[in-house]
């Protein structure tokens, strides 16, 4: 018997022999040296295997092809973030992609189309402007660019297609407002712009004190700087600060565009324009020398919490109703900004419908099983303005301004006019 039990063990590791094996079994997912490699999208299947190739060119519009190259140019970006973290893309993900992705690039087709048949050239010195602005205060370009799943030329698309959109929209009167819109909404909204406390119209020019890091994601805090470091930014933000004082208050100085250059914050896109506020709206710091400034007169550099401010008196105006000269730009705004979101979705539905398109990507793909699952009756609404795929940056400021009346602060009271800069605590420049 003794003799057997030796004889039927070796049996059984050879029946077993993976589990006898003292080395460990191949690892079923690529090395973490291989995770950034990007699949290869033209195989047979997807990553995720279920949703079959991609179809080259993914779409037509008026015969001329949306290549698949086209396509993978962004689309790799998106797989890479999965890809990076050792995972394939989920199904869902993946399909919404290939979707969502075809349809930006034949519609951009289409404003190409478009814009050429009418003439239509978008304005180079705008384009410029736009990327200026949205690489302030962005350490990292690159990775910022890896970070949204873009690359430098497919953002510019982007940016020549909303400047199209505009210019076509321009062009058929569908963003002229009229002085009589202007009144009637001024009777809207004049109601909420009463005060019992002195108003003044103010735009300024805000230099930060210290680098601007990028925000990102996560709750790891940056360093707490020195004081020798502090001292060293503060000293750097005054300096420059007085230089550009020096430049705004010179003879036929364009104040408004040094702040475009040189400020930041939401406001430096409007030239500095703070809007109208009453005292109690900014910091003790800032109101204390605004509220003392004469209408055109500009203050030296004053230092607040969110930075080193240079401000600029446009107007002054007493408790009561707010004038409509007060809120005349605003209100236009307003208005344009209205018309521009409403028309960008007309225009978008007008050229789809005359415009022949074959999206390849959709035939592909074939009906959304998720669809069968939603309750009937239930209308999905678009997530981003104009009807624009998902992953699509809002164009222009992607805002839909109220109605009437102004737009609530934290606390749900109104505020006299859209306040960033400068302002209490929670306001997004300098911070």
């Amino acid at each position: 018997m003794s003799r057997l039990v030796p004889l039927f063990l070796s049996v059984v590791c050879l029946s077993l022999a993976p589990a006898c094996n003292n080395k460990p079994a191949e690892p079923t997912k690529a090395d973490a040296k291989n995770v950034n490699t990007i699949p290869d999208t033209k195989a047979a299947a997807a990553p995720a295997g279920e949703l079959g190739a991609l179809p080259d060119p993914v779409a037509l519009v008026n015969g001329k092809p949306v290549t698949l190259d086209e396509f993978k140019s962004i689309y790799d970006l998106k797989i890479q973030k999965y890809a990076e973290r050792g995972r394939e893309i989920p199904p869902s993900a993946d399909r919404r992609y290939r979707k969502s992705i075809t349809e930006r690039l034949v519609y951009q087709e289409v404003l190409r189309q478009e814009a050429e048949a009418k003439a239509v050239k978008h304005n180079e010195a705008e384009l410029a402007e736009r990327e200026t602005q949205q690489k302030q205060g962005i350490k990292d370009w690159d990775k910022h660019l890896i970070r949204r799943g873009e690359t430098e030329k497919s953002l510019r698309d982007m940016y020549v297609a909303e400047l199209v959109e505009k210019q076509l929209l321009e062009l058929g009167g569908k963003l002229k407002v009229t002085d009589a819109e202007v009144d009637e909404e001024y009777e809207k909204i004049k109601p909420n712009y009463k005060s019992d406390a002195e108003r003044v119209h103010a735009s300024h020019i805000l230099i930060p004190i210290g680098p601007q890091n990028e925000a990102t994601a996560g709750t790891e805090k940056p360093p707490e700087p020195s004081e020798d470091d502090k001292k060293k930014w503060t000293q750097e933000a005054v300096a420059k600060a007085e230089e550009l004082y020096k430049k705004a208050t010179a003879p036929g100085a364009d104040f408004a565009q040094l702040a475009k250059e040189n400020s930041i914050g939401p406001s430096a896109d409007k030239g500095g324009d703070l809007g109208v506020f009453t005292k109690d709206r900014m910091v003790e710091e800032f109101s204390a020398v605004a509220f003392k400034l004469k209408p055109g007169e500009i203050s030296k550099p004053v230092e607040t919490k969110f930075g080193v401010h240079i401000i600029k008196m446009i107007d002054k105006y007493p408790p009561g109703d707010l004038p409509k000269e007060a809120l005349i730009d605003q209100i236009r705004e307003r208005l344009e900004q209205r018309k521009l979101h409403q028309g960008r979705r007309e225009l978008k539905d007008e050229l789809l419908a005359r415009y022949k398109v074959e999206n390849k990507m959709e035939e592909a793909l074939g009906p959304d099983p998720r669809a069968a699952k939603r309750p009937a009756g239930r209308t999905i609404q678009p997530i981003v303005p104009g009807g624009l795929p998902a992953d699509h940056p809002p164009i222009g400021d992607g805002s839909v301004p109220p109605a009437n009346g102004p737009v609530p602060t934290e606390k749900g009271g109104p505020v006299q006019a859209p306040l960033d800069d400068g302002a209490p605590a929670g306001n997004a420049d300098g911070e």
